[in-house]
């Protein structure tokens, strides 16, 4: 059995051919087109039911609640799924709010993050009901006024920012490098420090139509160790606790861990290796020493040496839903106990979005083209019709997804190539990898594209995107269909004065 099978999930093999869920792949490839994003209903719900069931079984002090991230998967009918599976939301921008309203997601569970809010999406929130993560303090006046005219209450939380000083590995966000995560922590733009919150919350309490109704916080995805969800849990109470304390004994009713939880296969940040630097050093020796023995040696050396060092370094598999649950609900009772916190009806909120729609989500693309060389280097490209431009995330977070080609499952693997893609540049969507003898129409599936990956697809090239299907058992169908070329330019306008204009060939070339 394949290694990525073991992970038991929405996908299986049935006479070498990749399921998920009931659907052969390479079928829905002949009915969709190629390339195609294609996503299991029954792997995004049992997603949510496993957080719902592991953290209420860790949290019997009040009710617990998912609110999934809209920003990794804002498709409205996956929205509509989870609405109905009695999620919340967490939304980001105007545009991901209205499509939270438009799914009926409940408005006391509709978290609105982010900053800044400009006023007109401040008045919207007031008027929907939904939950204010006040995030900077330009915002309150600005709350403050929207519900004295609409005569409404604002529900309002606010977003701290604990410090981190006990977990100090290096972050796993590519932007930051090697910089350790408590660090990164802090200068991220998100929260507001004790003075902030202490320059308002007082202030909140006091406002007629303004309900403070508790805490939110979001560190995301810095690293999979338990050992940081530990420490987040432990200061994000602490820092509670001393909110709290400072408001005279205020209580909150609903606390907000965020998100960032991984996935078992997470392909994200999977390609980078923090030896690299030192790799790259020697590589970099070597390659001066062998110019002494002529390009052709040099050139298989080196060859060789760049296959040695093309790893796939994090491919340990991450922590299970229930693991993360355990640590953080114990942790995080334990010190808001510890710091006079009352956890009585306490609603617990969490907003996890790649650990819903990770491994929900499949990418099918078709063998187009197979080159390969053999002087003055051995190197084999196969091209696909996608392009890592529609992995945009995963371009610049370093992404490495597990494959396989999906026709040929139970193929040996008989060689290695470049999987490369459609657009003029370098396109390398997965270097130096294991291949069975691939062919042109071949189909190759990868894997855990259900996160950020569709909702991130780029015009680069001016290529039409592909579309998006929803399988559910047997049933596959159309739930964002497929570009063409009058979609890519729909936004553009050409002025008057340039429509005038034709192509002037030079005197020169006329005669």
């Amino acid at each position: 059995m394949p290694s990525f099978l073991q992970m038991n999930d929405c996908l299986s093999t049935r006479n070498g051919h990749l399921y998920i869920e009931e659907c052969d792949t390479v079928e829905l490839v002949k009915q969709f087109g190629s390339p195609l994003f294609v996503f299991s209903e029954n792997q995004i719900r049992e997603n949510v039911q496993r957080f719902q069931r592991a953290f209420q079984n860790g949290w019997p002090d009040g009710p617990v609640k998912v609110l999934p991230a809209a920003k990794a998967n804002w498709i409205p009918a996956i929205q509509r799924i989870l609405a109905s599976e009695g999620c919340g939301c967490d939304v980001y921008s105007e545009g991901e709010l209205t499509i939270a309203l438009e799914a009926e997601f409940e408005p006391s569970l509709i978290s609105v993050n982010g900053v800044p809010k400009d006023e007109a999406h401040i008045y919207r929130c007031v008027d929907a009901g939904v939950r204010i993560t006040i995030d900077s303090l330009e915002e309150v006046p600005i709350i403050e006024r929207a519900a004295t005219e609409l005569n409404k209450v604002a529900h309002v939380r606010l977003r701290l920012k604990p410090a981190l000083p006990g977990f100090t590995r290096h972050s796993d966000f590519v932007g930051e490098g090697l910089v350790p995560t408590d660090v990164a922590a802090l200068v991220y733009k998100g929260g507001l420090t004790f003075d902030q919150v202490m320059e308002v919350a007082p202030r909140l309490l006091r406002t007629k139509n303004v309900e403070l109704v508790g805490f939110h916080q979001h560190h995301g995805r810095h690293s999979r160790m338990l050992e940081y969800w530990e420490e987040q849990m432990r200061q994000f109470a602490r820092e509670i606790g001393r909110v709290c304390r400072a408001l005279d004994g205020y209580q909150p009713r609903e606390i907000d861990i965020g998100g960032g939880f991984p996935i078992p296969r997470d392909p994200f940040n999977a390609a980078t290796d923090y030896s690299e630097p030192l790799q790259l050093a020697a590589l970099q020796g070597i390659s001066n020493l062998l110019k002494v023995f002529g390009k052709g040696v040099r050139y298989r050396v080196l060859a060789s040496l760049i296959d040695l060092f093309e790893t796939h370094p994090n491919q340990t598999p991450a922590y299970s839903i229930e693991e993360y649950a355990e640590v953080c609900t114990r942790t995080l009772r334990q010190e808001l106990l510890r710091h006079g916190v009352s956890l009585d009806g306490v609603m617990l909120q969490l907003e996890p979005g790649r650990s819903i729609h990770g491994n929900a989500g499949i990418h099918l693309t078709t063998v187009k083209s197979i080159k390969r060389m053999t002087h003055p280097i051995r190197w084999t490209y196969v091209i696909v019709d996608t392009t890592e431009f529609w992995f945009t995330g995963g371009r610049y977070e370093h992404h490495l997804h597990e494959y396989v080609f999906a026709n040929k499952v139970d193929h040996p693997l008989v060689g290695k190539a470049d999987i490369i893609g459609r657009s003029c540049y370098g396109d390398r969507i997965l270097p130096i990898v294991p291949i069975p003898d691939v062919e042109v129409g071949d189909i190759l599936a990868i894997l855990d594209a259900g996160a950020y990956q569709e909702v991130s697809m780029s015009h680069f090239n001016a290529i039409p995107r592909p579309a998006s299907v929803l399988v559910h058992g047997r049933q596959a169908e159309l739930i964002r269909r497929r570009e063409s070329e009058q979609d890519v330019f729909r936004r553009d306008v050409i002025p008057e004065r340039l429509q005038r204009i034709r192509n002037r060939v030079p005197s020169e070339e006329k005669r």
